[in-house]
């Protein structure tokens, strides 16, 4: 079972998320921060990156081969994390 940070973390990242082809979100809160750790629910950590820059990169590379539909650039740590759906 989650804890109440955690489920609130799942809740604002998914929250914050943009729709669309080349959906990213950048979140810089705490509680996103906590959803990046853990992973949210049908996401995956799939790169950590020093720039946003990077990680919008990495992700377009990613929807222009097909590999995903959509990703999500989550800073964490310092560091920005490319989440794919899982």
């Amino acid at each position: 079972m989650h804890g109440p940070t955690r489920t609130a973390a799942t809740a604002v990242a998914m929250a914050l998320a943009l729709t669309g082809a080349a959906a990213v979100a950048t979140i810089a809160t705490a509680s996103a921060a906590a959803a990046s750790e853990t992973g949210a629910q049908g996401w995956d950590v799939s790169g950590s990156f020093d720039t946003q820059q990077e990680c919008v990169t990495a992700g377009d590379a990613g929807l222009a081969d097909g590999s995903w539909a959509q990703y999500r650039c989550v800073l964490f740590e310092a560091r920005w994390d490319l989440m794919t759906p899982a």
